[in-house]
């Protein structure tokens, strides 16, 4: 019931997105669809595509990835990224790596591609329909994946970009302890499994990136406004939103934006420049006026 209620409020025409997104993103989060909120997503760059379509597309390929039971996790997890990286040839796009479809579920389950944190959704929508429990992992390289092991007793650490290979936690850490070099958080703490709320934001963060690149400001923005549906008190997404009004003429909400950043981070390092881009605005806005 809770899974059609779900779908049924994904579909666009019901609520303005970024709505539908803040009421499935910000619930129970146990109960928080990476999928559902991912194909959200995806209705910034691409408003029309077939969502069921999609969702059929990670059955079909749950079905193709799924073992005995009573086999141990490595094997079922062995069986889930031959099909996924050798059979479906699903990789990282190293060619045009800053493309906004890279960040969109729905685009990879097309054309096979994506970064390395729309790649680890498909694994762990494609796990956990069938079992196994894969999680996110905020590496400062690019993202990875993990999974407990209750034979060994161990974590695995994969990666998705590159084919699902394995990397080993001691490389790892000690990859870690040298770009940081005992400056900053401990390595450890980079190996623990993030939130399906940070993943979620870690990828409109890489999608509004990769909307500024092509100067699609509007997409820029709708990214931005689920930023905020997400996280209503972040500071910094409402005065990024309204940079991004100002590219595009809408000077009003330019102007509230920036003016909500610049009174409640009055000691932020860039509160001179906000001030100054605010009678920027004034001044469009009353030009406009005239």
């Amino acid at each position: 019931m809770a899974d059609e209620l779900t779908q049924r409020l994904v579909k666009p025409d019901e609520l303005r997105l970024a709505r539908q997104f803040g009421a499935l993103a910000r619930g129970n989060p146990q109960a928080i669809r990476l999928d559902l909120c991912c194909l959200l997503i995806g209705r910034i760059v691409d408003p029309a595509f077939d969502q069921l379509e999609a969702l059929t597309r990670l059955e079909q390929l749950a079905g193709e990835a799924r073992a005995d039971t009573a086999a141990s996790v490595s094997s079922r997890i062995e069986r889930l990224c031959a099909v996924l990286f050798e059979e479906r040839g699903f990789r990282g796009d190293t060619d045009t790596y800053y493309e906004p479809d890279n960040c969109c579920l729905h685009a990879t389950l097309e054309n096979g591609r994506g970064m390395p944190i729309t790649l680890a959704v498909l694994m762990i929508e494609v796990g956990r329909r069938v079992g196994l429990e894969l999680q996110g992992v905020g590496a400062p390289f690019h993202f990875i994946v993990k999974y407990h092991d209750p034979d060994d007793g161990r974590e695995h650490f994969l990666d998705p970009f590159r084919g699902g290979r394995e990397i080993d936690r001691d490389a790892l850490f000690e990859r870690l302890n040298a770009m940081h070099r005992g400056v900053g958080p401990e390595p450890e703490s980079f190996l623990a499994a993030v939130t399906k709320r940070q993943m979620l934001q870690r990828i409109l963060t890489n999608l509004k990136g990769a909307a500024v690149r092509k100067r699609d400001y509007q997409a820029a923005i709708s990214a931005t406004d689920f930023l905020l549906a997400l996280s209503p008190w972040s500071l910094e997404d409402r005065r990024d939103r309204g940079l991004l009004c100002y590219q595009t003429g809408q000077f009003i909400e330019a102007l509230d934006d920036l003016q909500q950043y610049h009174e409640h981070a009055a000691d932020a390092p860039d509160s001179e420049r906000v001030a100054e881009f605010i009678e920027r605005v004034r001044v469009r806005i009353a030009e406009g006026s005239h």
